[in-house]
């Protein structure tokens, strides 16, 4: 499940600020790392690199399928450390 919000969260921020024009913006870059960002377990760096320098458009990357997304994201997967569990455990 939080796959799937992660993704819907990206794609409907990246499709609505490929509006803007061609390459990424500072701002796509910054949205798309914030989103990511709060979906945790992902190496957020990685994930924003792996999107960018594999497609500098941002509308090419709105036109890929969702394995084609999906296949950047599990790239860029962290493991969660034990510290990490226990405190997500304790909210």
């Amino acid at each position: 499940m939080v796959k799937i919000t992660f993704y819907a969260a990206v794609f409907s921020s990246i499709s609505f600020l490929s509006s803007c024009g061609g390459g990424w913006s500072e701002d796509q870059k910054e949205q798309i790392k914030n989103t990511c960002i709060g979906n945790g377990n992902y190496d957020c760096d990685c994930y924003l690199e792996k999107i960018t320098t594999a497609h500098p458009d941002p509308e090419t990357y709105n036109g890929l399928s969702k394995e084609d997304k999906s296949s950047l994201v599990e790239g860029c997967v962290r493991e969660v450390e034990e510290s990490e569990e226990e405190e997500m455990e304790s909210f």
